[in-house]
């Protein structure tokens, strides 16, 4: 406050309960001030000069109240006590449209404390405050989920991608990566989240294709009447500077990818050297990563809304590293040991929009989202390979690989919600949405050089030594839906309806891969050989050296096209009984059409695939309160996962570190979840939480290894049941509050999952396995320090924690052991400074510790007792980040 000025400070509540009002409008009048009460009906005004004043409160559905005499001293805090009454009459003079703002962790945790159902969820607050950067990284706060580095999206209770559903604002999302069900959540940047829900626990009005989580991400919207806010940030990773840093060509200033690819056609691709793009990586002198965002928007005509945001990011990164592949007869010699260095620059740009319009009994909204993103990387891997490089028997089988290799991905979503009431008891929501998906790998460059001694290598001979490879996948997919809901109560305050809806999902999508092997003709002209500092490849790959004959080209085109048609329908009942139980009980039905038509790997596979299945899903789900502290929640339903189409297409796709491989005969799994959940709210921002699952999942699959020279992976329904168990445990904690000014709070979330997979086929080298990818014991925790000034000027630093034990990668086949990465614990400083009411100054030290990611085989060697070998590990550096903010 400022030497002349008080503040007016209170509470907004229910006159016939005592329940406090969310949203409320708090405005002294004749000053042009004002304030909304926030989830616990709390409301603060600053900076109010001394005098004598006049509140209006209004709150929807309620009779508005206007309190006189309000003395403010400089200096001090008037302190109100407000009480509504209830109006059911519709207000003649008075039309107020209040949001509570489910970017703070207060709203969502009182949301968390009202549902019926036990759901986790984070926001843009929280986000911040713990420098998470993109909705990875927020689902991974959650209790029960794992990261897997280098993996795409998460692991929740133990179950990967293809047990989890994304949507966003309740549509679901393409995918624009087809080893994945799931868009990569990275995709979604902390600039146009306000909250991400985790929903563990599931009722007949989701998505039946789900075992472990239903992840949903809300858009931002504007909340208050108008906000405009702009933003900067650099940074830098400890492992760029001073390191021998390449790029490929095909990725613009701009960060998209450029024309690239053979522009011929047929036979005259194979006679025209038409590539774009040059097979030698540039050296460069990377930049800072930088980012600038914003947002903005308005309310206008009294109660219509618009909101835009927009954001572009640029950064840059390097690591170096180990990769072996090992047999299973003589694990201590592995048959490739190779050293790598990678260089890498990633590209993302965003930019969304909603309109929401306020109608005389409904609202209608429109949202609208543009996400791109894109790397280029090259890397370079020197060392032993005894399958690639047998030329090189006299040189211990060494030699090197250049792999330049640009990605590029881009969503265009748009929706188009409409809710509202048809009579007091009757309400409705039809909606629908398109997705376009794009995801692209325009010209991967890949040329394998063996050792002749000296420093010198030459050309490598031999299929798929030499090669470019594309890529483009492209799905647009048409979701509608709808729901009806009645209540079977004229009390609004008793929850209890019925609630019938339709979900539904028509899809194309269309997979391209054409890849030109280049063939030198030793008969024209000798092997080009090369210093290993300085290898030139477009001196000898060009169009006069494919005119002379010295090398062909061979041309192949892998392709896959899917059709996928999905109706769902559900009931689900609500019933209150009493003050304390609330009761959920649903039925979904799902029939699900899926068509693959295949030509992969040259030819060798060609055919259709159909999937076409009906699933029935039951829940029940109910809550009991044992008073407002103390909420009991249990859940009951039955689900389904299926396999995705790459997985039943028996494509091979050659990855960076091993190739993998779909299988046709995979069947869908049955999974049967049980959740028992205990949280106990102490005050309105502490909580503590206790929840035990348990999930029975028929015909679980699961990525194996085929145990073969070649490194293949592929997809197999491993046994014929599979459980997950385990239990959650979630802490927030306020440790310290002095004076309002000074707080600590910290929160802890711990998880203990078991997984097991029994009685594995004779192939596998175990008789049993636990779950790939499921972590047994996860840990996040938090240690907050917030400061808050009479001179708005505002600190908030975190230390953030995150550990996650062992678990599998890959299940061991045909004498291999399991692929296990290894334990990592990471550490994260960051702190935030609001110099004033405009202006916030943040700043992130990321991966403190910076630990080695290590893959190992577990066990191996030819004694049962010998350690493990060590298959791949790197380090990711620590990353440091400054950023500046204006909020007008």
């Amino acid at each position: 406050m400022h030497a002349q000025t008080g503040s007016i400070q209170g509470v907004i509540k229910d006159a016939s309960n005592g329940e406090e009002l969310i949203g409320a409008i708090i405005r002294v009048q004749d000053t042009g001030m004002g304030a909304p009460s926030d989830a616990f009906g709390i409301f603060r005004i600053d900076n109010v000069q001394e005098g004598i004043y006049t509140l209006e409160v209004n709150s929807l559905s309620y009779t508005p109240k206007t309190i006189t005499n309000i003395i403010v001293t400089a200096g001090k805090t008037t302190t109100l006590d407000i009480k509504l009454e209830q109006n059911t009459a519709q207000l003649s003079e008075v039309t107020i449209t209040a949001k509570g703002n489910r970017e703070t962790e207060q709203i969502l945790l009182l949301d968390q404390k009202k549902a019926v159902l036990a759901t986790q969820a984070i926001g843009a607050q929280e986000l911040s405050r713990k420098g998470v950067s993109d909705a990875e990284g927020a689902v991974a706060k959650i209790s029960g989920v794992s990261k897997r580095d280098g993996v795409k999206n998460v692991f929740v209770r133990g179950l990967g991608d293809r047990y989890n559903t994304t949507t966003l604002n309740g549509f679901a999302i393409p995918s624009e990566d087809p080893e994945f069900k799931n868009i990569s959540l990275d995709f979604f940047t902390s600039d146009m989240i306000q909250s991400v829900d985790v929903n563990k626990v599931f009722s007949a009005s989701m998505n039946g294709d789900v075992g472990g989580a239903l992840i949903n991400i809300n858009s931002k919207e504007l909340v208050d009447d108008n906000a405009f806010q702009i933003g900067i940030s650099t940074g830098i990773n400890s492992q760029v500077p001073g390191s021998n840093f390449y790029l490929p060509e095909g990725m613009s200033k701009f960060g998209y990818a450029t024309a690239s690819g053979n522009t011929k056609k047929g036979q005259e691709s194979l006679t025209d050297y038409s590539f774009k793009n040059s097979l030698e990586p540039a050296q460069k002198n990377p930049l800072l990563n930088g980012g600038i965002s914003f947002s903005g928007g308005k309310k206008f005509l009294d109660k219509h809304r618009f909101y835009v945001m927009g954001s572009m990011d640029n950064k840059y990164h390097y690591q170096e590293g180990v990769s072996r592949l090992i047999t299973a007869t003589n694990p201590e010699t592995p048959f490739r040991d190779f050293n790598y260095q990678q260089s890498l620059r990633s590209a993302s740009h965003m930019l969304a929009g909603n309109l929401e319009f306020n109608l005389n009994n409904s609202q209608l909204r429109y949202n609208s989202l543009y996400l791109h993103t894109a790397t280029a990387a090259a890397y370079d891997f020197y060392g032993k390979e005894t399958e690639l490089f047998q030329k090189a028997d006299e040189h211990n089988s060494e030699g090197h690989t250049r792999r330049l290799q640009v990605n590029d991905n881009t969503a265009f979503i748009n929706q188009l919600i409409w809710d509202g009431g048809l009579s007091d008891r009757m309400t409705y929501n039809v909606g629908a949405a398109v997705n376009h998906v794009i995801g692209q790998e325009p010209d991967r460059r890949v040329f394998m050089l063996p050792s002749i001694g000296n420093g010198m290598v030459e050309l490598g001979v031999g299929e798929g030594r030499n090669q470019r490879f594309n890529s483009k996948l492209t799905e647009t997919a048409i979701l509608p839906k709808a729901n009806l809901q009645y209540a079977l109560s004229a009390d609004p305050e008793e929850l209890s309806y019925i609630e019938v809806g339709y979900n539904g999902k028509v899809s194309s999508k269309d997979f391209t891969a054409p890849n030109y092997n280049f063939i030198w003709d030793e008969t024209q002209s000798a092997l080009p050989t090369f210093r290993l500092d300085d290898i030139r490849l477009d001196s000898y790959f060009n169009q006069e050296s494919l005119a002379k004959g010295n090398f062909q080209l061979e041309h192949f085109n892998d392709t896959y096209h899917v059709e996928w048609i999905n109706h769902g329908a559900y009931v689900d009942l609500v019933h209150q009984v009493g003050n304390q139980l609330t009761l959920n009980a649903g039925v979904r039905a799902d029939d699900v059409y899926m068509k693959i038509d295949y030509n992969v790997n040259r030819g060798a596979n060609q055919g259709s695939n159909v999937m076409d299945k009906f699933f029935l899903s039951p829940s029940f789900n109910a809550k009991y309160e044992l008073d407002d502290k103390n909420h009991i929640r249990t859940g009951i339903s039955r689900t389904y996962t299926l396999p995705q189409d790459k997985e039943i297409s028996p494509f091979i796709y050659q990855g960076i570190f091993g190739k993998e491989s779909g299988n046709p005969n995979l069947k869908p799994s049955t999974n049967y979840n049980f959740d028992l959940k205990w949280d106990y709210y102490p005050s309105m921002d502490e909580q503590l939480s206790v929840n035990a699952f348990y999930k029975h999942i028929l015909n679980p699959i699961a990525r194996v290894d085929q145990g073969n020279s070649a490194g293949l992976a592929t997809y197999d329904n491993v046994s014929d049941h599979a459980v997950a168990a385990g239990v959650e445990v979630e802490v927030r904690k306020s440790l310290l509050n002095i004076a309002e000014k000074h707080r600590v709070n910290a929160g802890l979330n711990a998880s203990y999952i078991h997984t097991k997979i029994d009685k594995l086929p004779i192939f596998f080298t175990g008789t049993s396995s636990t779950l790939e990818g499921a972590a047994p014991y996860i840990l996040n925790a938090d240690l907050t320090y917030n400061l808050l000034t009479d001179k708005n000027v505002s600190v908030t630093s975190a230390l953030v924690l995150n550990y996650v034990s062992d678990k599998v990668h890959t299940i061991g086949t045909r004498g291999y052991n399991n692929l296990i990465e290894e334990s990592i614990t990471t550490l994260d400083f960051v702190t935030s400074m609001g110099l004033n009411e405009h202006l916030k100054l943040n700043l992130k030290a990321k991966n403190l510790l910076n630990p080695a990611y290590k893959l190992t085989r577990e066990g191996a060697g030819s004694d049962t007792n010998a350690q493990s070998i060590t298959i791949g590990s790197y380090k990711r550096g620590v990353q440091f980040d400054f950023g500046v903010t204006y909020q007008f």
